[in-house]
């Protein structure tokens, strides 16, 4: 019984820190806080901006977001969908990113929940 309850408090405690990483990732990005998002960025990944897409090292990457949010202040953020491969090795979610102009696309997928260095790919697009 003390062995199932351990595997339960544990599950719900990785599924709450995962959703925090979320929840903290996509913070970032609504508060233009590209330092904050850095952690959760691979070393190199795809990012594609309008059509330019890219193999980045993590800080060039940075920089072309930050640029952006620089230039599109984002006002709000909305996960519109999100999808897990069969055996839980990778995600992704499309996010609505609000900004008092315009409205775009984000598209962003992960190496197993968004936590620490698993980001593979950025992709930011007009809605």
């Amino acid at each position: 019984m003390f062995k199932q309850f351990l595997t339960i408090f544990f599950l719900g405690f990785a599924y709450v820190v995962s959703a925090q990483n979320e929840n903290t990732f996509f913070t970032a990005l609504k508060n233009s806080d590209t330092a904050s998002m850095e952690i959760f960025m691979e070393d190199n990944l795809d990012f594609c901006l309008f059509e330019d897409q890219q193999i980045l090292t993590k800080k060039v990457a940075l920089g072309k977001l930050k640029e952006f949010l620089q230039t599109h202040k984002v006002t709000a953020v909305e996960v519109m969908h999100k999808g897990t491969s069969k055996d839980k090795s990778s995600q992704y979610k499309v996010v609505k990113l609000v900004t008092p102009r315009e409205t775009f696309r984000m598209f962003v997928y992960s190496s197993g929940d968004i936590g620490a260095r698993t980001i593979k790919e950025i992709r930011i697009d007009k809605f």
